[in-house]
C-alpha cells in the first residue's frame, strides 16, 4: 500500500482537477450515519464506534461458541503486491503445523483480499499462493491511455482485479464463510467511506449468511473497494438507502484510515479494561517492513511528495502498532507481529511484478515455519 500510494498521489494531484464522475444523489452526514444496505442488516459499523458497539459483538459471539477459552485475533494489513508475503507466511504456519484456527480475521486493502482464505484455514493456503504468485500488473488492473486520464477518476481501470476476485470468491467459499460464521467466529474487512472520511467495518460473514440474493455481489464489492487504492482505481459506490432517500456511497481503500484492523480506535484510547473468558491472543502480519530504509531521495517533486507519503504512512502503522500493543499489556493479551524480514533484499519498482512477489511468497513461508514473530516494538527495532 505505502509504495503504490507513494507512486501514484503525485499523479493524482496533478491531474485531480479533471475527471469527471457521474451526478450523485445530494446527502448529509446524518443521512449517512442511518444508511444501511437495502435488504441487509447488522453487517457493518465504523470503524470509530463507541467501544460498546465491539462489546456487543463479541457478546453474540459467546453466545455462539459458549465453550470459548479466549480468542484469537488474526490482522492482515494493506500492502499491495506486498500481500505476498502474508500469503507464504500463512503457508509456512501451517506447515509448522502449529497454526491456531482464528477465532476473528480482519484484512485491509491487501490483506482484505487474503481474509477470507485466511478465515477458512490451511486448505485455501494453495488458493493464496496462486493469488499471489501466479499473477502480474495486467491481472490487477488496466492502465488508462492519456485522454482517460483526464476525464476518469483514476489512473487505472480495475476490471481485471475485480473479475479476479470474482474468480476466487464463489458460492462455496461464500456458504464456507457462512457456516464458521454461525459457530460464532467473525470475518471482518475495512473499507474508508471517503465522503465520511471514516472507516468502515463489514461483517463478511453476516453477508455471506444473509438470505438476500445479492450477497455475493455485495462480499465481492466490498473486497473490491477495501482494495482499491485511491486515484489508482475509481472509488466503489455502494447503494445504501437511510429509509426515505436512496444514494450511493463512496467506498475506497481500507487503508486510508487503518494500515490493519487489530483493535478498534475507541478501545484503544478509552482505557477500559473489559473482563475476558479466558487467554486472548492477537497476531498482526504486516505486509510491510516495519523500519524504512535509508535511501538517497532526487530532488524532483514526485519523488519527495512520494517519499514523504510513505513515511508518514509508516509511521502511522508503527503508531497503531504500539497503541495494540498498549491494549494487549493493559488487558492481559498476547500480541504478536511479523513483518517482512530485514533480510529480504529484493527490489522492483514494477508493481506486481511476477519475480518479486515469488521471491517475497518464499521468504514469507520461511518465516511462518520459523515462527518469526516479535511481541513488541522494541524488539523488532533490536533485530535491526
Amino acid at each position: 500500500m505505502h509504495r503504490m500510494l507513494a507512486l501514484l498521489l503525485p499523479l493524482s494531484l496533478a491531474l485531480g482537477g479533471c475527471a469527471t464522475w457521474p451526478d450523485r444523489v445530494p446527502h448529509g452526514e446524518a443521512q449517512a450515519a442511518s444508511a444501511e444496505v437495502p435488504g441487509f442488516e447488522a453487517i457493518r459499523y465504523w470503524s470509530d464506534a463507541p467501544p460498546a458497539t465491539f462489546a456487543a459483538m463479541r457478546e453474540e459471539m459467546a453466545r455462539n461458541a459458549p465453550e470459548s477459552q479466549g480468542d484469537s485475533l488474526l490482522a492482515l494489513s494493506g500492502g499491495a503486491d506486498d500481500g505476498a508475503y502474508a500469503a507464504g507466511f500463512l503457508k509456512g504456519w501451517s506447515d509448522s503445523r502449529n497454526r491456531p484456527q482464528f477465532t476473528i480475521v480482519s484484512g485491509v486493502s491487501t490483506g482484505a483480499l487474503i481474509a477470507p482464505f485466511a478465515f477458512l484455514g490451511p486448505q485455501y493456503d494453495e488458493r493464496l499462493r496462486a493469488f499471489y504468485t501466479e499473477i502480474s500488473r495486467k491481472d490487477i488492473y488496466r492502465q488508462r491511455g492519456i485522454v482517460g486520464l483526464l476525464t476518469q477518476p483514476s489512473f487505472a481501470d480495475a476490471t481485471p482485479l475485480g473479475e479476479l476476485i470474482a474468480a476466487n470468491i464463489d458460492y462455496s467459499v461464500l456458504d464456507a464463510i457462512a457456516t464458521e460464521h454461525g459457530k460464532g467466529r467473525r470475518l471482518l474487512v475495512q473499507t474508508t467511506n471517503l465522503d465520511a472520511a471514516r472507516g468502515m467495518i463489514w461483517d463478511m460473514g453476516a453477508i455471506a449468511r444473509s438470505s438476500d440474493p445479492q450477497r455475493l455481489q455485495l462480499f465481492r464489492r466490498v473486497l473490491l473497494a477495501s482494495a482499491s487504492v485511491p486515484g489508482l482505481f475509481a472509488p466503489v459506490m455502494i447503494k445504501v438507502s437511510d429509509g426515505a432517500t436512496s444514494f450511493a456511497e463512496m467506498h475506497v481503500d481500507g487503508a486510508v484510515t487503518a494500515g490493519f484492523l487489530a483493535v478498534p480506535e475507541s478501545m484503544a484510547i478509552s482505557g477500559e479494561i473489559r473482563p475476558g473468558t479466558g487467554r486472548d491472543r492477537i497476531f498482526i502480519i504486516l505486509n510491510g517492513r516495519l523500519r524504512p530504509r535509508y535511501e538517497t531521495i532526487a530532488p524532483s517533486t514526485f519523488s519527495i511528495v512520494g517519499r514523504a507519503l510513505d513515511t508518514v504512512l509508516s509511521a502511522y502503522d508503527r503508531a497503531s502498532l504500539a497503541n495494540a500493543q498498549h491494549f494487549a499489556a493493559s488487558n492481559n493479551i498476547d500480541l504478536a507481529i511479523s513483518y517482512i524480514g530485514p533480510e529480504f533484499d529484493v527490489e522492483t519498482e514494477e508493481l506486481f511484478s511476477q519475480p518479486y512477489m515469488n521471491a517475497l511468497y518464499e521468504h514469507g513461508i520461511e518465516r511462518g515455519r520459523t515462527g518469526a514473530w516479535s511481541g513488541s516494538l522494541e524488539e523488532t527495532a533490536e533485530s535491526r
